[in-house]
């Protein structure tokens, strides 16, 4: 069967599968950027003692120390490669719940769709619709599937972590904290770094539901 004789349901799942297996790569990406950056923490690192001569330096200068010099610049290069990647990573996760979770709601509202549809701003980079932002809604129809309770569960962790970063921001452009605030600031920041691994395990999950809201289409399609 080619692809443009498969049922609806069969594409529409292929479309979420790839915006998953693209988050997926994204996530793989994030993850060896991060053990490279690992390797250059100062903390692991003992520090060698040779140093090099500069004769255009003022006399009196701090000596030149070349491998300490060639760490911060290896280590800033993997800091600035592997903020870029989870940044990448996000917008892929975020890609995958959000079109999952479209994918379901078309199919709980009796419509047929082809693929999952998203507003591409950039190249791998999508808008996500008004409709399920800032979180997607419960989906109680879904209560029937086994899954259930763990997607709502990996629905409630996708909202918090967004939250936490709605209020961080908030408190950023604060011109002043108190001691308070600010460890609520810094609390609420670290919570907000779970926004993508959330997004991407309420990924996994949505599609698997989206496999249960398709029970039926599949059985009357077979029959």
């Amino acid at each position: 069967m080619t692809r443009t004789t498969m049922p609806w349901f069969e594409t529409l799942t292929d479309s979420v599968t790839a915006l998953g297996a693209a988050a997926l790569e994204a996530q793989r990406a994030w993850q060896a950027a991060q053990v490279t950056s690992h390797h250059y923490d100062y903390l692991r690192l003992r520090p060698l003692e040779g140093t090099v001569t500069d004769p255009g330096r003022h006399h009196g200068a701090p000596p030149v120390y070349p491998y300490d010099g060639m760490i911060a610049v290896l280590a800033t290069f993997h800091m600035a490669h592997e903020q870029a990647l989870r940044s990448v990573f996000t917008t892929a996760a975020l890609s995958y719940g959000y079109g999952a979770a479209w994918a379901i709601q078309q199919v709980l509202d009796g419509l047929q769709p082809q693929a999952v549809e998203l507003t591409m701003s950039s190249p791998g980079t999508f808008v996500i619709p008004n409709s399920l932002a800032p979180v997607p809604p419960a989906m109680p129809a879904l209560d029937r599937w086994s899954g259930a309770q763990k997607f709502e569960k990996a629905r409630q962790r996708m909202e918090a972590a967004d939250m936490a970063g709605d209020y961080a921001a908030g408190l950023a452009e604060e011109h002043y904290l108190a001691d308070h605030e600010a460890s609520a600031m810094h609390d609420a920041e670290t919570a907000a770094q779970d926004l993508p691994d959330a997004a991407f395990a309420y990924g996994q999950l949505a599609e698997t539901g989206l496999r249960f809201a398709l029970l039926d289409t599949r059985r009357q399609h077979g029959r």
